[in-house]
């Protein structure tokens, strides 16, 4: 029911809608940045710290929608016919954005509840904000760059 809701969802409303999660993925980079990147004095490490855990449940919330239509259109792709062929921009697109809601969860996960596996958290959290960056920049800034935001039938 709800992927039959998402099968016409336009290329320019995935565009848009995902840009809020590269400047999600922008906020949460900054944030950590200020509190683990910098030496000496912070400015309200606790307050900042407190609105990237925010902002850390935002996207993974915000993240499932783009998920849904992700995984509409490959059970559209994936219905074998005589002339199926493999989508392989599709599939990578598809296999970037799981990376990213996974390496989320992992994230969620080991600041709450394996304590031990924290520091990775860090290094979780650079990956997370490349690999959404690089998945928008492939898919949603080329669109608009080289199509211009148009859509060809």
């Amino acid at each position: 029911m709800i992927l039959a809701l998402m099968d016409n969802v336009s290329v320019l409303t995935k565009t848009y809608v995902t840009l809020g999660l590269v400047g999600l993925a922008l906020f949460e980079f900054i944030t950590a940045m200020h509190v683990y990147g910098n030496k000496g004095q912070k400015f309200h490490p606790k307050l900042i710290l407190t609105l990237h855990r925010i902002g850390g449940y935002i996207f993974a919330v915000y993240m499932i929608w783009p998920l849904i239509v992700g995984t509409s259109l490959l059970t559209r792709l994936s219905r074998y016919s005589e002339d199926w062929n493999f989508d392989g921009p599709r599939f990578f697109h598809a296999m970037l954005g799981i990376s990213v809601f996974i390496m989320v969860l992992l994230k969620i996960v080991f600041v709450q509840f394996y304590q031990n596996f924290r520091p990775f958290a860090k290094m979780l959290g650079i990956m997370i904000s490349c690999t959404i960056l690089v998945t928008w920049l492939i898919a949603g800034g080329f669109w608009l760059c080289m199509m211009g935001g148009r859509t060809v039938p």
